[in-house]
């Protein structure tokens, strides 16, 4: 059975997503905290529950990313992160979400007289040392820590590989693998690599040059990289009505590469 689902279209409110996903036959709504309908302050855990219920849906959530980077230089801003993700649990929880996607975070780049410029060696040591030391503190003091998937976003260099797979071999941290991101971000194999850990996929389309979530079948993404084995989550990050049904067709007639 496939589990298919999506995050809302942005102009559907939560009564309106669920509808929504209940009449084209989803099996869950991811919801993206960082949009003002979904936030803590807009929307109750009640809420949610109660939609949940009468959709019989399941509800995964997209922990805000705006407002969390955990590999900040700013020690302060980590902290106010680690506060924010523990508000997701909380939310979670109450709403008996079944999973949070989260995003790790970002290093800046400058813009200089020769053009913008990315130090990645700048930053190296300091990613690998705080994801190893407060992240793996910050999920040591989670009763179910697998709750959390990490998503790929950035490029993944050699230290944060190894960062990724110290947390890997040593908490019971899960994965969230963004198919399109993969396509054009480098060191995204390790997300393929440990696809066991991974629970939830991020489906949307581009055409390898930079993240455009297009509907799918309109770029260049391969959906057979998936295992075929695989028997997580599928969810449709299109966020637009349209593009969520062109995918949902699409979805349906190549899923046999699946199994």
């Amino acid at each position: 059975m496939i589990k298919l689902g999506i995050q809302p279209d942005i102009d559907q409110k939560p009564k309106e997503a669920f509808e929504f996903a209940s009449k084209n036959k989803f099996s869950h709504v991811e919801i993206l905290m960082d949009h003002p309908y979904y936030c803590y302050e807009n929307l109750s855990f009640a809420e949610i529950l109660e939609l949940k219920g009468s959709y019989d849906l399941d509800v995964l959530i997209h922990a805000p990313a705006t407002t969390t980077n955990f590999i900040s230089i700013s020690e302060v801003f980590r902290k106010a992160s680690y506060e924010e993700l523990r508000r997701t649990l909380f939310f979670a929880e109450k709403c008996e979400a079944e999973l949070i996607t989260f995003h790790i975070g970002w290093n800046p780049g400058f813009i200089t007289a020769r053009g913008f410029v990315f130090q990645k060696d700048l930053y190296s040591k300091h990613n690998y040392s705080v994801l190893t030391t407060e992240m793996y503190s910050f999920l040591k003091t989670i009763n179910n820590p697998s709750i959390l998937a990490l998503e790929n976003t950035i490029e993944i260099d050699e230290s944060l590989k190894a960062a990724i797979e110290f947390l890997l071999n040593n908490t019971d941290l899960s994965l969230t693998f963004d198919i399109g991101h993969y396509y054009v971000k480098e060191g995204h194999a390790l997300f393929l690599k440990n696809f066991d850990r991974v629970k939830n996929v991020h489906l949307h389309d581009n055409n390898g040059i930079y993240d455009e979530h297009l509907a799918l079948g309109k770029g260049k993404v391969d959906l057979s990289i998936i295992p075929k084995k695989y028997k997580g989550y599928l969810t449709l990050e299109l966020r637009d009505k349209d593009a969520i049904i062109e995918s949902k067709n699409y979805v349906e007639k190549v899923f046999g590469v699946f199994g």
